[in-house]
């Protein structure tokens, strides 16, 4: 989105509607999020919305396009990639599959989550590189591109076409929600803009040409090949790269990767998508 687009939007401030109430329990908070673009989008299914923008009728002089690029994926270098790192074996002969229950097969729908075993968050970037430290290997540095965003393609492949499941079984996971949900509408940065003012109340809306996607299904389809990281020759990101992408461009200070504020709004994201399918990777503008 570009800043003039955003400077626009700002101004337009909230006469798109007021934010949604905040009720006391994630269920009752799941169920109003979801029934709010269920009568916004009445002709969208909800397993349709891990396709963002493009699952939208006001998107759909647009969606030729979309499906022609989706014929020859750009991001099929990326899975076969994902695929030789997930297979090829630590120098102690093991493989990532080893650190998973079941190889890892059906898992991603849970993420992120609280163990309480060693009460903490757990995320699949956090997972994947304590896999290699309990292997002998080095820790991946990078956790926005790159080898990391290719192996949780990889990871997130082995629950592809499942529906999303995040459970907050504990009053550490309710407390972690509830700083994900504060940090999404919260305004923040010089344009004064939360999460939400683009994907819940302008949802749908064009600007400049420019059809701002759904909150409804975020996430479900990272990581994923943009078309605007692909001019700085760096396609591909995970989540949490894009968290902080959302940060700059309403002018407030980015986040480190899996820092607790972006796994918190990651946890709010997933739990908001309870029911939509993962289709991991997924391409976006």
């Amino acid at each position: 989105m570009s800043k003039k687009l955003l400077l626009l939007l700002a101004g337009l401030g909230i006469a798109f509607g007021a934010p949604m109430t905040a009720l006391a329990t994630p269920e009752d908070d799941l169920k109003e999020f979801q029934s709010y673009f269920k009568k916004k989008f009445p002709t969208v299914p909800l397993e349709a919305y891990n396709d963002g923008v493009n699952s939208l009728p006001q998107y759909a002089d647009r969606v030729g396009n979309w499906e022609l690029i989706m014929e020859f994926p750009p991001y099929e270098e990326d899975i076969e990639a994902g695929e030789e790192l997930w297979n090829t074996p630590f120098k102690n002969g093991k493989t990532y599959a080893s650190c998973f229950k079941n190889g890892g097969k059906g898992l991603a729908v849970a993420y992120p989550y609280y163990d309480k075993e060693s009460k903490k968050m757990r995320t699949i970037e956090g997972d994947i590189n304590q896999c290699r430290v309990d292997n002998g290997e080095e820790p991946i540095k990078n956790l926005k591109h790159g080898e990391m965003a290719q192996l949780v393609i990889a990871f997130k492949r082995l629950s592809q076409g499942m529906p999303m499941a995040v459970k907050l079984d504990s009053p550490e996971a309710v407390e972690m929600y509830e700083k994900g949900k504060h940090f999404y509408w919260a305004r923040r940065g010089q344009l004064n803009m939360s999460c939400a003012t683009c994907h819940v109340q302008n949802a749908g809306n064009k600007i400049r040409g420019d059809v701002l996607s759904p909150a409804l299904g975020h996430g479900t389809g990272f990581p994923v090949y943009r078309t605007k990281w692909s001019l700085a020759g760096k396609p591909l990101g995970t989540i949490h790269r894009r968290y902080g992408g959302c940060n700059k461009q309403v002018r407030a200070k980015p986040l480190k990767p899996q820092s607790d504020s972006y796994v918190a709004l990651e946890l709010y994201q997933a739990y908001m998508n309870t029911g939509v399918p993962i289709k991991a990777p997924s391409q976006r503008q």
